[in-house]
């Protein structure tokens, strides 16, 4: 008997082990799986797309072929009419995750049959009708998802609910399978079957039926907000700007994933494009530098298969700085973009070659008698220090470039057969023995 108390024991001590294990291997990966998703979460989003009845604001956007989305529905956009809800998941950790299946439940009927998708941290999967066109009451789901998905034509018991107007109550569910684990989101904002009535009929026909993405249980953010900034700013030619544009639905959340193009519409640099694509917070930068002085305006656009969307426009003023009291000068045969050059010195005009000879000994850069330079003027300027250079000079600065400089008595002229901007180094000083040197970065004209 003590014999058989003792493997008794034994046997309840190895079956209350081995489940404790099982357990702390479980545990343990859920803190794994929970320390890899420490940097964000899984966003779940609901919309519903009317290309029929088109408003390129209200349209779900991203769509089909925006950068890092994976789209799971009728395909191209251009051959496709959409009249159907859309689900759509954003992997916002810093873990690829795998989203195994989607399911809609609008009262007794679902929709489902995408194919499972593997996100990289930031990418997208978006999952709607998969076949062109609009049908009401509930479809049968095909192999790859279902051929409509005009959720707001689906009543009760998955009847046909096409014109009516009397809001049936029906709160539409998201099941979404990640990674394994199942979680069932509901759509408390009914914005999947549009108010729980036929949007496109009520309260006439026509109506448009498209909702922006919102996260799913919110009251339904219908339209995009597209917003560039800052309004106005100011640089010297040869430095950069930069404008960010942002976007998000009419709730303020941020729209990410979205191809974004921006256009210089109008000034020095009219017709210059820029793209970018939205990040985590709906915004998207371009930056653009200018060899010419003007105030240029910007706009940024998204477009989706319901049209464009624009922002506000801003402005970007550019300014070209010269030395105070007047200008310094550089040889023609000097001036190469990203060439060092001595714009000030003792040795001006041996540092200086020029295709009309050389300069007077007693010119050292700094012309005085021009305040206002621009291409194919004249200067004149005194000797040696009796120009009064500035004690100091900006770090973009315009520059004249001249061909030929002539001296009589005791004053000095040129030609103006260029502007540049030059990048100054440190270490100028209005005495002849401290040279000024730059770097050529533009030409103005």
């Amino acid at each position: 008997m003590k014999g058989f108390f003792k493997s008794r024991l034994v046997l309840t001590l190895v079956t209350l082990i081995l489940p404790a294990a099982a357990l702390a291997v479980s545990l343990a990966g859920i803190t794994h799986l929970a320390t890899a998703r420490a940097a964000g979460t899984v966003g779940v989003f609901v919309g519903y797309a009317d290309s029929l009845r088109s408003s390129p604001t209200n349209f779900p956007t991203p769509w089909a072929g925006s950068p890092g989305v994976t789209f799971e529905g009728c395909q191209p956009p251009s051959l496709c009419t959409y009249d159907a809800g859309a689900v759509r998941v954003v992997n916002n950790t810093n873990a690829t995750v795998t989203v195994n299946s989607v399911a809609v439940h609008v009262d007794t009927c679902t929709l489902t049959g995408w194919p499972s998708a593997t996100l990289a941290p930031g990418d997208q999967l978006i999952v709607t009708q998969v076949a062109s066109g609009a049908t009401s009451g509930c479809p049968l789901s095909g192999p790859t998802g279902p051929p409509s998905m005009d959720t707001s034509d689906i009543g009760p018991g998955g009847s046909s609910y096409s014109g009516i107007c009397t809001p049936d109550g029906i709160q539409p569910t998201v099941d979404v399978t990640l990674d394994g684990t199942t979680t069932t989101y509901t759509d408390s904002g009914q914005i999947l079957n549009t108010g729980g009535v036929d949007l496109a009929s009520c309260p006439s026909a026509g109506t448009n039926e498209s909702t922006q993405w919102t996260t799913v249980g919110r009251a339904p953010c219908p339209g995009a907000v597209l917003t560039l900034a800052p309004s106005s700013q100011t640089h010297s030619v040869g430095e950069t700007a930069t404008v960010t544009a942002t976007l998000t639905n009419s709730c303020n959340e941020p729209l990410s994933g979205v191809a974004v193009n921006f256009q210089v519409t109008s000034g020095p640099n009219n017709g210059l494009p820029g793209t970018g694509v939205t990040d985590s917070n709906g915004q998207a930068t371009f930056t653009y530098s200018s060899t010419q002085p003007g105030t240029d305006q910007l706009q940024a656009s998204v477009t989706n298969p319901a049209g464009t969307i624009t922002s506000n426009p801003v402005k970007v003023t550019w300014t070209l700085v010269f030395a105070q009291g007047g200008s310094f000068v550089i040889g023609d045969l000097e001036n190469h973009s990203g060439a060092s050059v001595l714009w000030w010195g003792a040795q001006w005009w041996k540092a200086n070659s020029m295709s009309g000879g050389s300069a007077p000994p007693s010119f050292k850069g700094f012309e005085n008698g021009n305040s206002t330079p621009t291409c194919g003027q004249t200067w004149t300027t005194d000797t040696g220090n009796s120009s009064n250079p500035p004690p100091t000079v900006p770090p973009l600065m315009g520059v004249i470039v001249a061909s030929h400089i002539t001296k009589s008595g005791s004053t000095i002229s040129g030609d103006i057969v260029h502007i540049i901007v030059v990048r100054t180094d440190p270490g100028y000083q209005p005495d002849p023995g401290h040279p000024g040197t730059g770097t050529v970065i533009a030409q103005v004209c």
